[in-house]
């Protein structure tokens, strides 16, 4: 049984099969509202705001991302048959406040109790002298089981509410590799043209898994676009619509030695925007990426300000340093740098990306890497 579950395991780290927001993002794990609406409230604490800034630029344009996100945690957070849901535990002789939610519970008779959360998601993007901007307004509510101590599982659902914004006499610099796109545009026929359009867009998402003291394991996956919104931003084609989109996720957790932690993620991202057109036989924009890394954490930091560290490719075409500040319980600080790795019998891949991220969060009840073998947390 062991041997099976880590076989389905391997699969899903290794795997490439899955179909589908646009994602331009190098910190992807940061704005998990946007990737998967299950992930709504999967942190440690109350509530926690996030925004995520990112300039991107190539050889044919330069664009800016902003993100902003706020989630909320509604229910009490105890352990069955606790009078509350906040212990003390000790780790190597020092006491720690936890949460049942945060980790799995001693004795095995502790398990946690389900919650509900709800989040809040904003997203933009665009220059002034790209033709194309869009902005995005989310709602999120998530349903978080937890039938056995160390077993979790949830379902997310979201709407949102797409704006797209063109103007050609801004600009025509434009590169749809860090284009956030959601409105088709048909590039290269001549300028001049001005129009906007919107639509409402429903999304749903889940996620499974595990966690024990030697490994931990979640897997999850989302699908966007259920009702095929249309999205021609210049309004001359009912039939451009988007496609189903559908996001998948794994993480695994390993024991590095007695004072590193790793996790091992990954996120398969096929876009699909929009389907082809009979009436204009325009091409349908498909565009594929995966993510893959490790992060290293210290698993007994004896100081509040803690740092951890990670490296991440996007399909093997870039090298991402990640680099994560924790400044006690509260301040979060994440950075990362995107660069192409090109070659010369490959077309060069050009977009790089500089992206910024502050996390601020409420009741907080553990540093990263206390109790890091038991947790259950790692966005």
């Amino acid at each position: 049984m062991r041997i099976s579950k880590l076989q389905v395991v391997i699969f899903l780290l290794l795997a490439e099969a899955a179909v589908g927001q646009n994602a331009r993002f190098s910190q992807l794990g940061t704005s998990t509202q946007m990737f998967n609406p299950s992930l709504t409230g999967r942190f440690d604490g109350k509530a926690r705001f996030g925004a995520l800034y990112s300039i991107q630029e190539s050889d044919f344009a330069t664009t800016h991302h902003q993100n902003a996100f706020l989630e909320y945690k509604f229910g009490k957070y105890r352990s069955s048959g606790d009078e509350d849901y906040r212990y003390v535990a000790k780790t190597d002789g020092k006491k720690v406040t936890a949460e049942a939610k945060d980790k799995i519970t001693e004795p095995s008779s502790n398990r946690p109790a389900g919650y509900w959360a709800a989040g809040l998601n904003y997203y933009r993007y665009g220059h002034s002298d790209m033709p194309i901007t869009g902005e995005f307004y989310s709602a999120s509510f998530a349903r978080h089981f937890y039938p056995k101590r160390n077993k979790y599982w949830g379902l997310g659902a979201q709407v949102t509410y797409a704006k797209g914004k063109l103007d050609e006499t801004d600009g025509m610099k434009y590169d749809r590799e860090i284009s956030g796109n959601g409105f088709t545009y048909p590039y290269g026929t001549p300028g001049g043209r001005i129009g906007d359009n919107n639509y409402v867009d429903v999304n749903v998402g889940g996620y499974y898994g595990m966690v024990t003291e030697p490994v931990a394991f979640e897997i999850g996956g989302a699908m966007y676009h259920l009702f095929y919104p249309k999205n021609d931003i210049v309004g001359q084609d009912d039939e451009k619509k988007l496609r189903h989109r559908v996001t998948a996720h794994s993480m695994l957790r390993l024991r590095l030695n007695n004072k590193w932690g790793i996790v091992q993620k990954n996120y398969y991202w096929q876009e699909g925007m929009y389907l082809r057109s009979r009436r204009f036989n325009a091409d349908s924009m498909h565009i594929d990426d995966f993510w893959a890394g490790l992060e290293f954490y210290k698993t007994q930091p004896e100081k509040n300000i803690n740092f951890s560290f990670g490296l991440y490719t996007r399909s093997f075409r870039t090298v991402m340093p990640y680099a994560n500040l924790y400044l006690g319980k509260v301040v979060n600080l994440r950075a990362s740098y995107e660069q192409p790795l090109n070659f010369g019998k490959f077309n060069a891949y050009t977009a790089q990306r500089l992206e910024l991220a502050l996390i601020l969060s409420y009741k907080k009840n553990t540093n990263p890497g206390t109790e890091f073998y038991r947790k259950v947390n790692f966005w």
